[in-house]
C-alpha cells in the first residue's frame, strides 16, 4: 500500500463534503492535494472511487462507497492507537460513536453514559438520537459504531446482542373506563381512537400486533414524539401502545396516564445493541459493548419498565400505586432475557 493515512483522510473529507474545494477547506490543504490523494488511491486499487462533474461536485462510485465505510473505521482505529501510544496504555482510550433510538434514548443514555464515563474517563463518547432506518443507514456507512435500539427491520449485515425484552402495553388516560382493568384485549380496542408513534419500522410493529388478530386499529393521530403520544393520551384523545414505560406517569401538563398489560401472548420488543458486520470492532468499542451488557443486566429492568400497572386504577406515578406494584406480580415489567445474539 503506497498511500498514507493522510490520503485516506483527504478521501473521506471529499466523500463527506461532496466537493474537492470543500474538502480542502475542511482539512486546510489545497484542492490539488485532495485530487492527488484520491488519484493515488485509485491508481493503487485500480478502481474509480469518485465521479467528478464540473459545477456538480463529487459523488462516490460503488467501490468508493465500500471503501468509505472501511476508511472511517481505519482512521478511527488509527486515532485510537495514537491515543494509546500517548498514554502508554494506562487506560482504555478512543472515541465511540453511539446511535440510540429516539424514544429509547431518554431512558438509557444519561445513566449509561454517566456510568461509562466514571469507569472509562479516557474514552470519548459521541451520540445521536434517530429513528430505526437512520440508525441502520449510519451503521452501514460506518458513521456509527454501536446503536442501541429495537430489533426492527434487521438483516444479516448486522449483529444484534439482545439486552432486554419489553412487552407491549396499552396506555390510557387516567380517567378512561379501561384504565382500572388488570389487562385489556386488543380486539376490544379496534374501534377506539388510537394515537400511534409513526416512525420507520416502529409503525410496522404496532400495526402487526393488531393484524395478527386480523383487525385494523382506528389510528386517528400519528405522532413522532414519545412524549407527544403520552400527552395526547393523557388528554383523552385516544389510547396508545408503548413498550418502555417511564417511572413517572404524569405528562408535561400534569395529567397522568395508566399502563395496562395486553391479554394473550404477543411478540415482545427486543432491545438490542447493533453493530455492522462490515466493520472490524475496535478495542474501545468492544469495551463499551461489554459495559452495555453489564449495565443493562443491572439497571435495564428498573429503568425501562419500573412498575407494572397495579389493580384498582391507580397510576404508576402515585405512591399507593408504587406500594401496590411492589407487592403485585410484575406482569408488565421488562423481562431480563438470557444473553443471546440475533442472526448467524
Amino acid at each position: 500500500m503506497n498511500w498514507s493515512l493522510r490520503a485516506l483522510r483527504y478521501f473521506v473529507a471529499a466523500a463527506e463534503t461532496g466537493s474537492i474545494a470543500a474538502a480542502a477547506a475542511a482539512v486546510h490543504v489545497s484542492p490539488p492535494a485532495i485530487s492527488e490523494a484520491i488519484g493515488a488511491i485509485e491508481r493503487e486499487l485500480g478502481v474509480q472511487l469518485t465521479i467528478r462533474r464540473q459545477g456538480k461536485g463529487l459523488t462516490l462510485t460503488a467501490p468508493g462507497d465500500r471503501l468509505l465505510v472501511q476508511a472511517r473505521n481505519l482512521l478511527a482505529h488509527a486515532d485510537e492507537v495514537a491515543r494509546f501510544a500517548a498514554g502508554m496504555g494506562s487506560r482504555q482510550a478512543g472515541e465511540i460513536r453511539i446511535g440510540c433510538f429516539v424514544t429509547l434514548a431518554p431512558f438509557v443514555l444519561p445513566g449509561l453514559i454517566a456510568a461509562f464515563r466514571a469507569e472509562h474517563p479516557e474514552v470519548a463518547l459521541q451520540f445521536e438520537e434517530a429513528n430505526q432506518q437512520t440508525l441502520l443507514d449510519r451503521l452501514r456507512a460506518g458513521r456509527c459504531d454501536v446503536a442501541l435500539s429495537y430489533a426492527y427491520g434487521l438483516s444479516e449485515e448486522f449483529t444484534a446482542d439482545v439486552l432486554a425484552e419489553l412487552p407491549p402495553q396499552v396506555v390510557f388516560a387516567e380517567g378512561h373506563p379501561r384504565a382500572r382493568d388488570r389487562e385489556v384485549d386488543l380486539a376490544d380496542l379496534a374501534r377506539e381512537p388510537m394515537v400511534m408513534i409513526d416512525l420507520p419500522h416502529t409503525r410496522d410493529y404496532f400495526l402487526s400486533l393488531f393484524r395478527a388478530l386480523r383487525i385494523e386499529p382506528n389510528v386517528v393521530y400519528r405522532v413522532q414524539s414519545y412524549e407527544l403520544a403520552r400527552a395526547m393520551v393523557a388528554r383523552g384523545l385516544g389510547f396508545s401502545i408503548l413498550n418502555a414505560i417511564p417511572r413517572e406517569a404524569r405528562c408535561y401538563d400534569g395529567r397522568s396516564i395508566v399502563a395496562v398489560p395486553i391479554a394473550g401472548r404477543l411478540p415482545q420488543t427486543l432491545v438490542v445493541s447493533l453493530r455492522s458486520r462490515r466493520v472490524v470492532e475496535r478495542p474501545s468499542v468492544g469495551v463499551f459493548s461489554a459495559f452495555v451488557r453489564r449495565w443493562f443486566d443491572e439497571h435495564g429492568r428498573s429503568i425501562l419498565s419500573p412498575a407494572a400497572h397495579p389493580p384498582g386504577g391507580l397510576t404508576a406515578g402515585s405512591m399507593p400505586a408504587r406500594r401496590a406494584a411492589a407487592a403485585a406480580p410484575r406482569r408488565g415489567a421488562a423481562h431480563k432475557p438470557a444473553r443471546r445474539a440475533i442472526g448467524p
